[in-house]
């Protein structure tokens, strides 16, 4: 994702044809309208939907599996845990701790929709750079602060890997091979300790050349962005589709459909 904040390459014009300011909203609706939501055919009919909008977004497949795959690493960690805590019938079991066939179905869920909402946003966030969802946050209500670190955040992770980079292809130059072995573990040391006052010594510069510049806290910018009506129409029509599927959980009420 911060690449494509950074330069994003998606044409705005292959993703849905509404402001990005409608778009965060429409980002987060969908996210909690699936985080809420506990019936299997809520959630296909959801990623149903999500599925289309990023058909519209222009991502390539390649693009959208290897992040997809990266967050699903990181909730796997957390999902593979949950069967073993559970409680119900066993369905089988690792050194003595047995996995319930209620925590598979939950394991199972939160992973679907993890896939989903992540899908979702990376679809609507498709040709909004960090400057655009940063402005469009604090016209939003979010605090600028907030808005105003996830900018720096965004623009200066690329330039610290940069650095690393830098730094880790001189010691190779030099003849470092990493083992295991206290000097690998010394020079990995050296490696962050010289990372970490290049980051201070590069945001005290960036500080002051911002100061120099006239910066007091916040980015100058325009009047806030006007919305306009079509926009409402389409922000309008999708928001009635995710209400419907959303409601749609509760008028056939199964309790098996559930995880208790």
């Amino acid at each position: 994702m911060i690449e494509t904040l950074l330069n994003p390459k998606v044409m705005a014009e292959n993703s849905i044809l509404v402001s990005a300011k409608l778009r965060v909203l429409l980002m987060t609706c969908v996210a909690f309208a699936v985080v809420l939501t506990q019936v299997w055919l809520a959630l296909g009919l959801f990623f149903i939907l999500v599925s289309y909008l990023w058909c519209r977004s222009g991502l390539s497949i390649s693009q959208t599996g290897k992040r997809l795959l990266a967050m699903d690493c990181l909730v796997l960690f957390t999902v593979l845990l949950i069967p073993f805590s559970v409680p119900g019938e066993p369905v089988f079991s690792i050194i003595g701790f047995g996995a319930s066939e209620p925590g598979i179905k939950m394991a199972m869920m939160i992973l679907l929709k993890a896939n989903i909402v992540m899908l979702a946003v990376m679809a609507l966030s498709a040709g909004i750079d960090a400057i655009t969802l940063g402005k469009v946050l604090v016209e939003l209500g979010v605090p600028r602060r907030f808005a105003l670190l996830m900018q720096f955040t965004v623009r200066y992770i690329e330039v610290l890997y940069l650095e690393f980079y830098r730094l880790r292809q001189a010691m190779k130059i030099r003849g470092f091979k990493p083992g295991n072995n206290m000097h690998t573990w010394r020079s990995y040391g050296y490696l962050f300790g010289v990372l970490l006052v290049r980051a201070f010594d590069r945001a005290d510069r960036i500080s002051q050349a911002m100061r120099c510049r006239g910066f007091r806290g916040h980015f100058l910018s325009h009047e806030p962005s006007r919305v306009p009506r079509c926009d409402f129409v389409i922000f309008f029509s999708y928001l009635l589709v995710i209400c419907f599927i959303f409601c749609s959980s509760f008028w056939s009420f199964n309790p098996s459909n559930y995880i208790i």
